[in-house]
């Protein structure tokens, strides 16, 4: 016989839950050609121009390393991440802070 509620996982409430999906600095370097092939993604010179919201992505994580400059749009960035974009020449823009927050180099 079993007792709900008694023993086991109690899930996370909808609410805890984070919204939308996250890439890795990895995921984007090893798609960044792809997108610009199916003209997803614009050349601006050497730096590559992206929407991730457009693709369904709401957070940018640090995981791996990017070599390209990017010019990345999104609504969160962790800090690794912002780093290692600026290291290679790029800049990730937050739409969600002041334009005199946006995280340039």
């Amino acid at each position: 016989m079993h007792y709900v509620g008694k023993k086991g996982f109690t899930s996370v409430p909808q609410r805890m839950k984070r919204e939308g999906r996250a890439l890795n600095l990895s995921q984007l370097s090893n798609i960044i050609d792809r997108l610009i092939d199916e003209k997803k993604a614009q050349l601006d010179g050497q730096r590559v121009v992206l929407d991730l919201r457009q693709f369904g992505f709401t957070r940018l994580l640090g995981g791996g390393s990017i070599s390209r400059a990017v010019r990345v749009t999104v609504d969160h960035c962790s800090e690794s991440a912002l780093e290692k974009i600026k290291d290679a020449g790029g800049e990730a823009i937050l739409p969600t802070l002041a334009p005199s927050t946006s995280a340039t180099k």
